[in-house]
């Protein structure tokens, strides 16, 4: 286990009884997000969901479709105990570039949801967590993201994302997204990181993948306001098979 994944895993475990509490803080963006992705399945799909949390995003999900045929992934004891009690559904321990440890594939529809690919620790882990998905997907199928928006103007500002679009546009570095901060739950205070992405980026990611963008939206994080900006929101994407 790396020291990234290590830390992940600690800051999971010690929020996951404050995890609901913590979410309702964005439930706008949350509920938004959700929409999309239960406009986006159909009723019968066989999904499969990385970093699944307490699992109460993926029940919500699953029920408008009545989704039977599930699989939860998420690293964190704590969480995927709170999952596998909320959703009933298979919950396996694994991080992103450990899928291929899954027997399971043919899934017609894969989520990685709420900046998941952030809690990775560069853009080698990334890729290859993005080619094991891509191995998990039905010919047909989509996987269904959303992370953090480096260049989201309204998160930041007009003049500073003006400025970072230049920099970057110029010399990118994939460093100057990775942030530090305090997870502060009722009485926590948790350290933790993440990593905040540029469109380009991850359009980079998903080319290197063979992974083609279907859709991209942005969704406002204190809103939920959905926009085809890509410097309006949070950074939601549809992929398939390119």
């Amino acid at each position: 286990m790396t020291e990234t994944q290590a830390n992940t895993l600690k800051a999971y475990d010690t929020i996951a009884p404050l995890y609901a509490e913590y979410s309702s803080r964005y439930r706008n963006y949350l509920n938004a997000v959700d929409q999309l992705i239960i406009d986006r399945i159909s009723p019968g799909a066989r999904l499969l969901d990385l970093g699944s949390g307490d699992g109460r995003r993926l029940h919500k999900i699953a029920s408008q479709h009545q989704l039977t045929d599930v699989v939860a992934i998420e690293p964190s004891a704590e969480m995927a105990a709170l999952c596998r009690k909320t959703t009933g559904f298979p919950v396996h321990q694994l991080f992103g570039d450990e899928l291929d440890r899954l027997a399971d594939s043919g899934f017609s529809a894969v989520t990685v949801l709420w900046n998941v690919f952030g809690h990775m620790a560069d853009s080698a882990v990334r890729l290859k967590t993005l080619g094991l998905l891509k191995a998990k997907l039905a010919p047909d199928g989509s996987i269904l993201l959303d992370v953090n928006n480096r260049h989201n103007r309204l998160a930041y500002g007009r003049w500073n994302v003006r400025k970072r679009r230049m920099l970057d546009a110029v010399a990118f570095n994939e460093k100057r997204g990775d942030v530090h901060y305090q997870w502060k739950i009722g009485s926590e205070s948790v350290p933790s990181s993440g990593h905040l992405f540029t469109p380009g980026e991850m359009a980079g990611l998903f080319q290197s993948s063979g992974l083609r963008v279907v859709e991209r939206l942005s969704v406002n994080y204190a809103t939920g306001a959905i926009s085809t900006s890509p410097f309006d929101g949070q950074l939601f994407f549809r992929l398939q098979h390119a």
